[in-house]
């Protein structure tokens, strides 16, 4: 089996040692995550690839037993225990060949490029005429360890004659873009995640949410739900996750209403941390689904665009109607990004295939709370081999930039995959089993270069709770753009915390309406110019029983400077307080008018009360009897803030009704 992670997820470790188009081992249909990689639960391969030059077998008595079961092991995909196997041989007979050759090819694709040059260095000297696969092999070894130009020797050498051009080709490619990155390094600083969310073992596959405040990963560590092993002789894969605790990991627990005794991988999680999407392998690999319900989990549900092929890694757009995910028609098929959309009866539209897909593979799309860029890996475009995590953006039409590699030492020679960035631009996430990790597979952060420009979005965190109790509340946050009064998201606080995050794209006026049965509802305006870069706002928010007295502010009425006439902009808020009225037959309410202290008191007070008497006559006009409502104008006599500043001022021009 194979995982889905880089190495060592769903079920199989991407395989380092060939690119993608050269011929692929033989693989089971249990799962396949990281097609080529070292873990099991997406595809689930063997990883031997079949050479069309066969390298001979030098086999001494001594040593056949023990190279024999390493052969065994390297073919099932058991990296580990093959490369233990070829060591014993090794040790026995360390002129041996063919045992160098095959300790190269492990520690290659388990990524200690040390270790693989030693032993590929030692199976070209101990043979009179190296065979091509040496060659190759050096080659691969050299371009891990970043020596690129020697890997280029080595590459032309080991394929003279041009049998196997398109792969030499695509291989000195990948060197003179590492050649070209290696000059000109971005200025990223990437450290080890540390013993609290890492093993000894596989980690991978990490999710945050836009706050950074929960990390979501895939361990193959003891412990795991049924305690059995996958036929790479590796533990199947359990979820975990941390939370952040002033600024660092706690202890990683495993999620167990989730896991079960076969694979269970966390491949792409909501912005808010509240919709999970889980990988499983069956029939040919599917994508499920599961919501928190307070500290809950609810089962995972099938999407339905799986097909018998392979879908795997989703990422969710912050709307909530864009879905980006892998598709490959097979398990070791080769694997492209594609994407969907909610329909008008919110059914998930046939999935297209993304243009930035090239002949080789990509996966792990990851679109940022920003809305318009995505982050990806790919074997193709300007790779320095292996996987290479890039990024491109929305354009006006629709469409996506040429994807930037997002360069060295982010990407190398390896495979850098599932790369998650979070919302204020500063902090990246992916899985590595670069040497020097604390086990197999470790998940790294990277303190990201400084952009040219912020990601241009607001992040709106904190907590709903009933004001009368002070409990959390499960509400439902409502987005919606002001202008067209389309409804650009919904989400909702926790139920068990009332937490709730809001990640919300710049460009737009827009209303924010939370909303919880047998509560008034609360509102907050959002306007947001392209131009102020990230935002983070906090807001508690109590939603208050319908009771005497009580007073809400419209923050989504809108009115033309010294005039009384709504603006369209306001529709989408006065129709919720119409649905309130609707729901709650028995409320009577006052509508009120408020303005600052600049200017006129009489022209303030006139102003006030004809605003307020346009909202009345707006909700009369929409089936609210005109007996339930009353109008009146405070002028600037009620201020809420002080009148110092633009931006209290402003928030003493307002509206609010009042429950009478």
């Amino acid at each position: 089996m194979i995982n889905y992670l880089k190495h060592a997820t769903h079920a199989g470790a991407s395989i380092r040692l060939y690119p993608s188009f050269f011929k692929r081992p033989l693989e089971s249909n249990t799962s396949g995550r990281l097609k080529n990689s070292l873990t099991p639960a997406y595809a689930g391969a063997s990883i031997l690839l079949i050479l069309i030059l066969i390298t001979p077998l030098f086999l001494f008595a001594q040593d056949e037993k023990e190279i024999k079961k390493g052969d065994n092991y390297f073919n099932s995909g058991n990296l580990y225990a093959a490369k233990d196997a070829y060591e014993n041989a090794y040790e026995k007979k360390k002129d041996n060949s063919y045992s160098n050759l095959q300790l190269a090819k492990c520690y290659i694709q388990i990524s200690r490029p040390s270790k693989a040059l030693e032993h590929a260095n030692n199976a070209v000297k101990l043979s009179p005429k190296p065979t091509n696969e040496m060659l190759l092999v050096l080659g691969r070894a050299l371009q891990l360890d970043l020596q690129f130009e020697k890997a280029i020797e080595y590459y032309k050498k080991s394929d003279v004659l041009g049998a196997n051009r398109k792969m030499t080709s695509k291989l000195i490619k990948e060197c003179e873009f590492g050649i070209k990155y290696k000059v000109s390094p971005v200025e990223a600083k990437i450290t080890n995640a540390g013993p609290l969310v890492n093993s000894e073992h596989n980690d991978y596959l990490p999710y945050i949410t836009a706050d950074r405040s929960k990390l979501f990963f895939t361990s193959r560590r003891p412990g795991s739900t049924g305690g059995k092993k996958a036929d790479d002789g590796l533990l199947y894969e359990d979820i975990y996750m941390c939370y952040n605790k002033g600024g660092a990991w706690d202890a990683a627990q495993p999620i167990s209403s989730l896991n079960t005794d076969t694979h269970d991988a966390c491949v792409g999680i909501s912005e808010d941390g509240q919709t999970m999407f889980v990988y499983k392998g069956t029939n040919g690999g599917d994508l499920y689904m599961s919501e928190l319900k307070g500290k809950n989990w609810a089962k995972p549900e099938p999407l339905p665009f799986n097909t018998i092929g392979f879908e795997s890694t989703a990422s969710l757009s912050p709307d909530g109607h864009t879905l980006y995910f892998v598709y490959a028609p097979t398990a070791i098929g080769n694997r492209d990004i594609y994407v969907c959309g909610k329909t008008a009866g919110k059914a998930w539209s046939k999935p297209r295939r993304l243009e930035i897909n090239t002949e080789y593979d990509e996966d792990s799309p990851y679109i940022h709370p920003d809305g318009k860029t995505l982050y990806f890996s790919s074997k193709g475009h300007s790779s320095m081999g292996g996987y290479d995590i890039f990024k491109c953006t929305k354009t006006a039409a629709g469409g996506w930039s040429t994807p930037e590699n997002l360069g060295y030492p982010i990407n190398t020679a390896g495979d850098e995959i599932y790369f998650v960035l979070s919302a204020d631009g500063k902090v990246g996430f992916y899985s590595s089993d670069k040497e020097g990790g604390l086990g197999k597979q470790d998940i790294y952060s990277i303190r990201m270069p400084i952009p040219a420009k912020e990601p241009e979005l607001e992040l709106l965190t904190g907590t709903v709770k009933d004001a009368s109790s002070g409990n959390p509340i499960e509400a439902e946050i409502t987005i919606t753009d002001n202008a067209t009064k389309e409804i650009v998201s919904k989400v909702r606080s926790n139920a068990d915390d009332g937490k709730y995050l809001v990640a919300i794209p710049c460009g737009k006026n827009y209303g924010i309406a939370i909303e919880k049965k047998g509560h008034l509802f609360h509102s907050e305006n959002v306007n947001i110019p392209c131009t102020q870069g990230f935002k983070e706002i906090k807001k508690e928010i109590k939603l208050s029983d319908a009771k005497q007295g009580t007073k809400v502010v419209l923050k989504n009425i809108f009115f033309d400077l010294g005039k009384s006439d709504l603006r369209p902009e306001s529709t989408s808020e006065l129709l919720i307080l119409v649905k309130l009225l609707n729901e709650n037959p028995i409320l009577k309410v006052e509508i009120s008018g408020h303005t600052d202290n600049i200017g006129d008191p009489k022209i303030n007070q006139a102003l006030s009360e004809a605003r307020a008497l346009s909202v009345l006559n707006f909700i009369a006009s929409n089936g609210i009897n005109k007996f339930r409502l009353v109008s009146k104008g405070y002028g600037s006599t009620q201020p809420i803030d002080n009148n110092e500043t633009e931006a209290n001022r402003q928030n003493n021009r307002r509206t609010e009704f009042k429950i009478l």
